[in-house]
C-alpha cells in the first residue's frame, strides 16, 4: 500500500504509530462522495492539535520550580526585597548614630602602676565638658583632665594614684558625643593599684652558677695515704696551721702558706680536738686520753679512754662520749655528766658543752647534759653544729636540715657535706661543686666546680680545708654577700606566710609559726584560712618596723582584703609579731591578733603607716578636707593621752610630728569620724591602729626614714571642675 506523506504532519507527529495511522486514513478509499473541503481542513487542524499534546511530555511542577530560570528569578526577587528592607529601616533612623563604646587598658587589672593617669577611650569624638563632668571616682580624688584624640586621661592632682587601692571610675549618662548622643547607661572601670614599694626579696634566690671558681689560694697541703682514718682537721687559733691525722695515725701539722709536714705524735692518734685558745690539743692514743701542749711539745695523761666515740672542748673543759654517756675530766678521774640509752652511740658534743648528739639505730637524738633529757631530732645522719651550739645539721630526705636542739626545723638547705663558720656561712661540698648559703637558706651561691669533700672552716671564717682524692687541700672563700636589712628579712617571711594562706597550703603556712604562733592560729584562735561568701583575695602591709633587738622583734600590721563577685568588698587587719633568737635564723610569727572587719568604699581608708621615733606618716587612699585633719588624726599613748604636735596634711598624707616614741612601748593611731574626704563623706567608724615604738636606728622599709619626713607641702587647690565626687 502506497501512502502519500504530508510534510506538515511529519513535523508535528513525532510518534511513528501516529504517522502510520495518519497514512492509513489518508490512503483509505471510501464509497461516499468526497467530504467537504472545509470539513477536511477542520479535521486536519483537530488531529494536529491532539498530536501536539501527546508528544510534549510535560515536566512536573516542582522540577520546573527548581529549574535555573526559576531560581534566577527568585534570587532577583529576594535581593530586591532585602534592599527595600534596608532602605525602609534606614529611613526611620537618625543620621550619624553609632553605639557609644567605652574601654580602658586598666579595666580589671591588678598592680596598676602608681605613676600614670587613668586612661578612658571612646570609639567616637566626645563633647569634652559634658564627659569630664560625668566622671566620678571612688575613692574621692582631686583630678585634672586632658585629651588625646578620643582618649581621656584622668590624672590625680597629687601626682600619683594611691597604693594598694581599688579604684572605680564611672562615666555617667551625662557624657555626650560631639553629635549630641548621650551615653545610654553608666560605664564603670575597676582596677587595683600596686604597693607603694616593691616586695622584699625572696629568702631563697636561685642558684647562680659561675663560669670560674670564686676561691683563692687553692692548693694541696698533704697526702692522705691509703687506709688513713679521716678525722676532722683542727685549726690553730690564728688560722695559720692545720693539725690532722696522717699515715699510720700520726698527728701532723702543716702551714697553709706552704712548706713540709711536721709530725707531732708519731702514730696511733684518733679523735683530735684543739682547745678554743689554740694552746692544747687532745687526742686518744693507746686507750688513754692525752693532751699535747703545743708551745712546749709536752704530753699529759688525762685518764683512761674506754670506748671513746668523740672528743671535744667546751671552753677549757674537755668532754668525750663513751659507750654509755658523756664524760668530763676531773681531779678524781673521769666524771659522767649524763647517760645515754643502752645501745646508743654519742657522735658529737656541742661547742658550748650543753648538748650531745647520739644515734640509736637509725634515730638521731640530742641529749641535754644539764638534765639528761633527750629530744628526738630525726632519722638522718648528724652533720655538724652551729658555732654556738644552739643548732645542728643533719641529713634529711629533701636536703640538709637546720634544726634547734629540740628538733624544731629552722630551714632546709642544699644536700651535701656542710661546714658552719663563725660568720654564719655554711659551705656545702660534694663530688661536683662547692656552694655557700646562710643557715636560713638565704643567698645560695655556687663558689666552684670540682670535688670538695668534708670542708672544715678556720676560725677566721675565710680559709678552709677539704679532701680531694687522697689529699688534704686548703683554699680561701670570698666574702659572703651581705644579707638584706633585718626588716626586709622579716617582711619576706610575712609575704610567704600570707601567700601560703592565699593558696590554702597548710603545711607551708604552719612552717612560718613558732609554738605560740601555732596556738594563735588554731581552732580556738584566728582562722588560718578565710571562709565565707567573700573570699580572701589579696593582702598588703599597712605598717612594719623592728621594735626590739636580742631577740630581734618585728611588728607588722597586714590588711587582708575580701572579694565577692570580682569586687573588693571588705577588709580586716591582722597584727603579727615576729621573733628570732639569732641573726642566722629566720623570723617566725610568735603572736597574732585580728581587728574588726570594715566595708570598703564608705569613706577614706588608711593604706600605709610609717613609724619613726619622732614622727608618724599616715597615707590615705582619698584626698581629704584639710580642715578636718588637724584634730581628726591623732597619736595616743598608753593612757589614751594625745601626744605630739598638730597633724599636718598634704597630698593624701598626714604627718604627726613632735613625738618621742620609746622602743617597744605601745601607742595608738586614731583616725576619728570627723575626718572627711573631698566627696563630703566622713570616715564611717573610728579607725585604730596599735603600734610599738621602733628600735633604735630602725625605720619602716620602703618609705624612707619616718623620723625625718619631708616637710609638708601646701595642700593643692584644684579648680572645682577637676574635683569629682564619689
Amino acid at each position: 500500500m502506497s501512502m502519500q506523506r504530508d510534510p506538515d504532519l511529519d513535523d508535528v507527529l513525532q510518534d511513528e504509530e501516529l504517522v502510520r495511522i495518519a497514512g492509513l486514513l489518508r490512503a483509505t478509499r471510501r464509497a461516499e462522495p468526497p467530504l467537504d473541503e472545509a470539513f477536511r481542513s477542520s479535521l486536519r487542524r483537530q488531529l494536529m492539535q491532539q498530536a501536539s499534546g501527546i508528544g510534549e511530555r510535560r515536566t512536573p511542577w516542582w522540577n520546573r520550580l527548581m529549574a535555573p530560570p526559576s531560581l534566577a528569578w527568585a534570587g532577583a526577587a529576594a535581593g530586591v526585597l532585602l534592599i527595600a528592607s534596608v532602605v525602609v529601616y534606614m529611613s526611620y533612623q537618625s543620621p550619624g548614630v553609632i553605639t557609644l563604646q567605652i574601654t580602658s587598658p586598666m579595666a580589671d587589672a591588678h598592680a596598676v602602676q602608681l605613676q600614670q593617669p587613668i586612661l578612658v577611650s571612646f570609639n567616637q569624638p566626645m563633647n569634652h565638658p559634658s564627659t569630664e563632668a560625668a566622671v566620678k571616682i571612688t575613692p574621692a580624688t582631686y583630678v585634672a583632665f586632658s585629651w588625646h584624640s578620643n582618649t581621656l586621661a584622668v590624672q590625680p592632682t597629687s601626682g600619683d594614684l594611691a597604693p594598694n587601692t581599688q579604684y572605680q571610675v564611672t562615666i555617667g549618662p551625662g557624657a555626650k558625643t560631639q553629635s549630641g548622643q548621650l551615653l545610654s547607661s553608666p560605664k564603670t572601670i575597676t582596677f587595683v593599684t600596686q604597693p607603694s614599694a616593691p616586695p622584699p626579696p625572696s629568702p631563697k634566690p636561685t642558684v647562680r652558677a659561675t663560669p670560674a671558681s670564686q676561691l683563692a689560694a687553692e692548693h694541696q697541703l698533704a697526702s692522705l695515704p691509703s687506709g688513713t682514718t679521716y678525722y676532722k682537721p683542727q685549726w690553730s687559733a690564728d688560722s695559720a696551721t692545720v693539725y690532722f691525722v696522717g699515715g699510720n695515725g700520726a698527728l701532723d701539722a702543716v702551714s697553709i702558706s706552704g712548706g713540709g709536714v711536721t709530725a707531732l705524735v708519731p702514730d696511733g692518734v684518733s679523735y683530735p680536738a684543739i682547745a678554743p685558745a689554740g694552746d692544747r690539743l687532745a687526742f686518744v692514743r693507746a686507750g688513754t686520753i692525752e693532751i699535747l701542749t703545743l708551745a712546749g711539745g709536752s704530753i699529759a695523761d688525762a685518764g683512761p679512754a674506754s670506748h671513746v666515740t668523740t672528743l671535744s672542748w667546751a671552753k677549757n673543759q674537755l668532754l668525750w662520749g663513751a659507750g654509755n654517756g658523756v664524760y668530763t675530766a676531773s681531779p678524781g678521774g673521769p666524771s659522767q655528766l649524763a647517760s645515754t640509752p643502752p645501745g646508743a652511740t654519742v657522735v658529737s658534743i656541742a661547742p658550748d658543752g650543753a648538748h650531745a648528739a647520739y644515734v640509736e639505730g637509725d634515730s638521731l637524738s640530742v641529749l641535754d647534759l644539764s638534765n639528761a633529757k633527750s629530744s628526738r631530732i630525726g632519722a638522718g645522719a648528724f652533720l655538724g653544729w652551729s658555732p654556738d651550739g644552739s643548732r645542728l645539721l643533719y641529713a634529711g630526705s629533701n636536703g640538709t636540715v637546720v634544726a634547734d636542739t629540740q628538733g624544731e626545723v629552722v630551714a632546709t638547705i642544699l644536700s651535701g657535706e656542710p661546714a658552719w663558720s663563725s660568720k654564719d656561712e655554711i659551705l656545702i661540698g660534694n663530688d661536683t661543686d662547692l656552694s655557700a648559703v646562710r643557715p636560713d637558706d638565704y643567698g645560695l651561691a655556687k663558689l666552684s666546680s670540682g670535688t670538695y669533700h668534708l670542708p672544715a672552716w678556720a676560725p677566721n671564717a675565710t680559709s678552709f680545708t677539704f679532701v680531694r682524692g687522697a689529699s688534704l687541700w686548703s683554699a680561701t672563700a670570698p666574702a659572703f654577700a651581705p644579707e638584706p636589712p633585718t626588716l626586709d628579712q622579716a617582711a619576706s617571711q610575712v609575704s610567704a606566710f600570707m601567700n601560703a594562706r592565699l593558696n590554702k597550703q597548710s603545711n607551708q603556712a604552719q612552717a612560718f609559726l613558732d609554738s605560740k604562733g601555732k596556738q594563735a592560729y588554731s581552732s580556738s584562735g584566728l582562722p588560718l584560712f578565710i571562709s565565707g561568701d567573700a573570699t580572701f583575695s589579696r593582702f598588703y602591709v599597712i605598717t612594719q618596723e623592728i621594735t626590739g633587738r636580742h631577740p630581734d622583734t618585728a611588728w607588722f600590721v597586714v590588711r587582708l582584703v575580701l572579694t565577692k563577685d570580682g569586687l573588693d568588698v571588705s577588709h580586716f587587719d591582722e597584727t603579727l609579731i615576729l621573733q628570732r633568737d639569732d641573726a642566722s635564723q629566720p623570723f617566725l610569727i610568735d603572736q597574732a591578733t585580728a581587728g574588726p572587719t570594715h566595708d570598703m568604699g564608705k569613706g577614706a581608708e588608711v593604706v600605709g603607716v610609717d613609724v619613726g621615733s619622732a614622727s608618724v606618716r599616715i597615707v590615705f587612699d582619698s584626698d581629704l578636707v584639710p580642715e578636718t585633719v588637724a584634730d581628726g588624726v591623732v597619736v595616743l599613748d598608753g593612757s589614751g593621752t594625745r601626744i605630739g604636735g598638730a597633724s599636718t596634711y598634704s597630698n593624701r598624707t598626714v604627718v604627726v610630728t613632735g613625738l618621742d616614741l620609746s622602743p617597744g612601748t605601745l601607742y595608738k593611731l586614731a583616725v576619728l569620724t570627723t575626718v572627711q574626704d573631698v566627696g563630703g563623706r566622713s570616715v564611717p567608724s573610728e579607725y585604730d591602729l596599735t603600734f610599738a615604738g621602733p628600735a633604735a636606728g630602725s625605720s619602716s622599709a620602703g618609705q624612707g626614714d619616718a623620723g625625718n619626713p619631708p616637710s609638708p607641702e601646701p595642700s593643692p587647690s584644684p579648680s572645682p571642675a577637676a574635683t569629682p565626687t564619689p
